[in-house]
């Protein structure tokens, strides 16, 4: 670890301290750990209530490569089964990476966000809402929002966008989480949406070892979970775990800029132009790892068996997608996907 990534986890320590010693977190802290463990899940109604959770025999999974960022990604959601999921008047939340302030790779590109929520409305919604949290070295995640570009991305569009910073969060423990002893809190819009669409980014990851479909659900959890979890020793498992609270009918990578080493703020960037998408995260993610392989990347990544990540083999243990490469249908355009399947196995 050089010197700014280690000054950086510095600063997430003394955020640690300051988020533990807040006033309000405590009080709100108070209030959870008051309540009997059974009541996280009878208080709450998990996601898969309110959405549809999908069993995937085999995943489609699409990579593609056109001229345009918008032809990328109308192609790769077509491949990957389209958006007939949505009916007209149903509201759509859509979650991009807003983790910090930085441009993309370190947050979602906002062409792509633009294009999603575009193709959202053409297939009937009557409300898509853009939504997420940042980390806690970023606090401000409306600011964030702006700052990149997504915020006004979205709203030329039509979606209303939405900072949980402030927003209502409501328990849950997901039956099947083993390191969530407490559960955790989730915003409760997630609650009242018919559809929610998973846009994160391909990158490396100083701890995580890489956040994609499963890792960006961490902007959908309560800052000061996401701080316990960051403490644990068992980052990567959690994360896994924590999906098991959302149910996305599509999940799409944002590859037209990745991070090979560092992030997840900044790293060293490679410009493949490339959009994967699929309706199961485990898939999607063994595809972006794959990418990542094929351009060279870090050791963690690159010489691993790619099934054998924490975050891979903790979300095939709890169901959350596919067992293994041979429920992979990988289509695409413009890719040398002989390459890509040799790397995903």
């Amino acid at each position: 670890m050089g010197k700014d990534e280690y000054l950086k986890w510095v600063k997430v320590g003394i955020g640690v301290a300051i988020l533990s010693s807040s006033p309000i977190l405590a009080r709100e802290n108070s209030d959870t750990s008051k309540m009997p463990v059974s009541n996280y899940s009878s208080n709450f109604v998990l996601a898969s209530n309110t959405q549809t959770k999908e069993v995937h025999s085999v995943a489609d999974v699409s990579i593609v490569k056109e001229s345009t960022v918008k032809a990328s990604v109308r192609k790769a959601v077509a491949m990957a089964g389209g958006l007939s999921f949505i009916k007209p008047g149903d509201t759509v939340l859509v979650k991009p990476n807003v983790n910090s302030d930085d441009p993309y790779p370190g947050t979602t590109n906002p062409e792509v966000l633009k294009e999603i929520v575009t193709m959202c409305f053409e297939s009937g919604a009557k409300r898509v809402i853009v939504a997420d949290r940042s980390g806690v070295l970023w606090q401000n995640t409306m600011y964030n929002m702006e700052k990149v570009g997504i915020a006004q991305s979205a709203r030329s569009a039509g979606a209303e966008v939405l900072a949980l910073d402030n927003q209502e969060w409501i328990p849950v423990k997901p039956e099947g989480s083993k390191y969530w002893v407490n559960g955790f809190r989730i915003p409760k819009i997630v609650t009242e949406v018919d559809h929610i669409i998973n846009v994160a980014v391909v990158k490396t990851h100083s701890i995580a070892d890489f956040s994609m479909s499963l890792k960006n659900f961490v902007g959908f959890i309560h800052m000061s979970d996401r701080m316990f979890m960051h403490s644990s020793g068992n980052i990567k498992e959690m994360i896994a775990e924590l999906n098991l609270a959302f149910n996305p009918k599509l999940n799409i990578l944002d590859a037209t800029k990745v991070f090979v080493r560092g992030g997840p703020d900044k790293g060293e960037v490679r410009d493949p132009g490339v959009i994967i998408a699929s309706r199961d995260r485990i898939a999607v993610d063994i595809i972006g790892l794959a990418l990542l392989r094929s351009l060279g990347t870090t050791p963690a990544i690159q010489d691993r068996d790619i099934w054998s990540h924490p975050q891979i083999k903790t979300a095939v243990e709890l169901g959350i997608g596919i067992k293994d490469y041979s429920y992979i249908n990988l289509v695409g355009s413009n890719i040398d996907l002989d390459k890509i399947k040799r790397l995903a196995r």
